[in-house]
């Protein structure tokens, strides 16, 4: 990965491959705190901030093509990819651009070749241990 500067806060990680963890908001750090102490639990295998990694999928709202990036991406110690958004309260673009990824998810794992995939939504910090848990337990 090529450097980048920015102003915005970040936090040195050792759970993922990417050395630093920029953050767009608090609840953003939160959850990546959460990810670094779950790598403890055995649940994460690794885990990055989706950020200058170029996964994003395309959707269309108001009759635009836009771009959604998620905010992570998380390997799991079962081999499954989880798309970890981190939100407040949706609005309709956001659910917009879930429709749109669920699509993706639903094309991208029949080929197999690129992993299974799953993603899911946290509201607050408290809430991606549990996630991560029931995450951990589906099948592919």
């Amino acid at each position: 990965m090529r450097s980048w500067y920015t102003g915005k806060p970040c936090e040195y990680t050792r759970k993922s491959h990417i050395n630093y963890c920029i953050f767009d908001s608090t609840g953003e750090a939160s959850e990546a705190y959460e990810l670094e102490r779950e790598r403890k639990a055995h649940i994460v295998d690794a885990w990055a901030k989706n950020d200058h990694l170029g996964f994003e999928i395309l959707y269309i709202f108001g009759g635009v093509v836009r771009k959604y990036r998620p905010d992570f991406i998380v390997c799991l110690k079962n081999d499954n990819f989880l798309i970890l958004e981190t939100k407040g309260k949706p609005t309709r673009q956001d659910e917009a651009k879930w429709i749109f990824i669920d699509q993706w998810i639903k094309a991208v794992n029949p080929h197999s070749g690129f992993g299974h995939w799953q993603r899911a939504v946290s509201t607050h910090p408290s809430d991606v241990r549990l996630i991560l848990e029931e995450s951990a337990f589906q099948l592919r």
